[in-house]
């Protein structure tokens, strides 16, 4: 009976929902707007105006408060008073007479006000003096960049135009934090790398994205190179309908940031592919055209308010973790399901900081030939059985079938495949966590995990569920079924294209019961319970 009732109670913890942490804060907020007019900034070629609105805690009471800054992607910078009415792009800051700027800044007032009641100073930035300029990716950057030195400056004693000492004493600019949408999201991956080129950086310690671009990768050029982030807490929000950055591109920019090396990745990577969203959603002052394109499968999330309540859990969710000190990394880890304003489907990838993570197998070297033992990263050896394999990368990884694969050309991955024969055994991918059989002491870890994602392709059902094996050095064995919502793999799906999409599949090691953690010999992916299959693996590791 003892055995039933902690079964029971670790069920229950798996049903859990992550907490909430869109509910408002105990603070009083206020909000002011500030501009400065025709500044000449370092980087920008032309005059900028420095503008914007920032949410803060009602008198100040105590502090020092994080710093976070917002940044809106490229839209059009005129309308009609009174509606969303563009009059088409021009080169700002002169709007015809009778025609207004748009506040493009103002869209994410739900997240800057929430976000200021648990403590935090929050300004959106505008960015109309550099909107419909080409990409315009790097002189984001120095705008967010000008922001903060202006901010630094109304923090010190002396404060300055137009706040005064408002803000002396009170912002910590040892946790600072960055928000971008769209070209915003470059923008602010930008921001960060010109930041750690400072004499004297900022201290920059989370940058989000949301539906970012990644120019960079596609130019590579001096003028617009490619952004990284490492060091810091980084995540993108990626929605699946995304009809503006329909490659959903940002997803390389995480790719990237999970494979840098260990000594430039000391903090968690998170990835949100949010199925039924889109881009303009996301801003209150932008047109909703996004959702009259049908997402592929999947409902189309249809309320303007919806999506935003959806992009307000994430968005608050890693900045109280990783600014605040609290705990809401279940959110990003998919351990538990997310609040109720999260309906709809989605497909989490995580990676813990490169110290927490062993990483086994993650195929940085081909296969010699097909269904061919290759080497793994611990020197074991890796193992195809009852299906075929190849390890791609790119543009490789649509040799065969038609284009799905929009990943980094730095993510290296394992396309196999198992063909429809019922006489066939089970497809099995097998890795040793040693040289020779030599075991591994994996008890300091508290799951399996790895990346995958079906491919495009009949030979997959709608969603796939594997199980995963564990041996030890005395052969005892215990087998794992990742059959939860958070660890089925889905079907592509998308708006214009139909996308592969890594997700990651955590199992908690506590469910290999009879197995000695300390002396794993051998890791397995079984395929089981589908006749037929195609599908991409990479990234296998233990983690914390």
């Amino acid at each position: 009976m003892k055995k039933l009732t902690l079964l029971f109670l670790a069920a229950l913890s798996l049903l859990a929902q992550s907490p909430d942490p869109t509910r408002l804060g105990t603070l009083k907020i206020t909000g002011a707007e500030y501009r400065i007019n025709n500044l000449q900034v370092r980087g920008i070629p032309w005059a900028v105006d420095l503008w914007g609105t920032v949410f803060f805690p009602e008198g100040l009471p105590g502090g020092p408060y994080p710093l976070v800054l917002l940044l809106h992607g490229n839209s059009t910078i005129c309308r009609i008073p009174g509606t969303r009415t563009a009059t088409g792009s021009l080169i700002p800051p002169a709007c015809p007479p009778g025609i207004i700027q748009t506040p493009n800044h103002a869209g994410y007032d739900y997240l800057a006000g929430h976000l200021a009641s648990h403590g935090y100073i929050v300004a959106s930035i505008n960015a109309n003096s550099i909107n419909t300029r080409a990409t315009a990716i790097s002189e984001r950057g120095r705008l967010v960049q000008e922001h903060l030195r202006f901010w630094e400056a109304w923090a010190s004693r002396e404060g300055g135009y137009p706040f005064g000492t408002q803000f002396a004493g009170k912002v910590d600019f040892s946790r600072v934090g960055l928000w971008g949408h769209s070209r915003g999201g470059e923008g602010v991956r930008a921001a960060y790398e010109f930041n750690r080129q400072e004499r004297r950086p900022f201290q920059i310690k989370a940058v989000m994205e949301l539906g970012p671009v990644d120019f960079g990768r596609l130019t590579g050029t001096s003028f617009n190179p490619i952004f990284n982030v490492d060091n810091v807490a980084f995540s993108v929000l990626l929605p699946v309908c995304d009809r503006d950055v329909s490659d959903n591109s940002g997803m390389r920019a995480f790719d990237r940031g999970v494979r840098l090396p260990e000594a430039m990745n000391p903090s968690a990577k998170s990835q949100i592919y949010l199925f039924g969203s889109n881009h303009n959603f996301s801003n209150y002052e932008w047109n909703p055209e996004d959702p009259l394109l049908r997402c592929i499968d999947y409902p189309v999330i249809t309320s303007r308010d919806e999506q935003a309540d959806m992009v307000r859990v994430y968005t608050m969710g890693f900045f109280r973790t990783y600014l605040g000190g609290e705990d809401f990394r279940s959110l990003f880890t998919g351990d538990a399901p997310p609040p109720p304003q999260v309906w709809a489907t989605t497909h989490l990838s995580f990676q813990e900081s490169a110290s927490r993570v062993l990483t086994v197998e993650d195929f940085r070297t081909p296969l010699p030939r097909p269904d061919a033992p290759r080497v793994n990263n611990l020197g074991g050896d890796t193992r195809f059985t009852n299906l075929t394999a190849s390890v791609c990368a790119g543009g490789a990884c649509n040799a065969r079938l038609p284009g799905d694969w929009y990943h980094d050309e730095s993510v290296r991955a394992a396309l196999i495949e198992w063909p429809n024969d019922d006489r066939a055994g089970t497809p099995v991918l097998s890795t040793a966590l040693g040289v020779d059989g030599l075991p591994r002491d994996v008890s300091g870890f508290s799951h399996f995990a790895f990346r995958g994602a079906l491919r495009f392709d009949p030979l997959n059902p709608a969603q796939m569920s594997v199980s995963i094996r564990l041996t030890d050095l005395q052969g005892k064995t215990a087998t794992v079924r990742a059959n939860s919502p958070a660890q089925q793999i889905p079907f592509p799906t998308g708006s214009l294209f139909r996308r592969a999409v890594l997700k990651t599949v955590r199992v908690p090691l506590a469910g290999f019961t009879g197995v000695d953690l300390k002396q794993v010999a051998r890791v397995e992916i079984l395929f089981n319970g589908h006749h037929a299959g195609a599908m991409y693996v990479t990234e296998l590791h233990f983690t914390n």
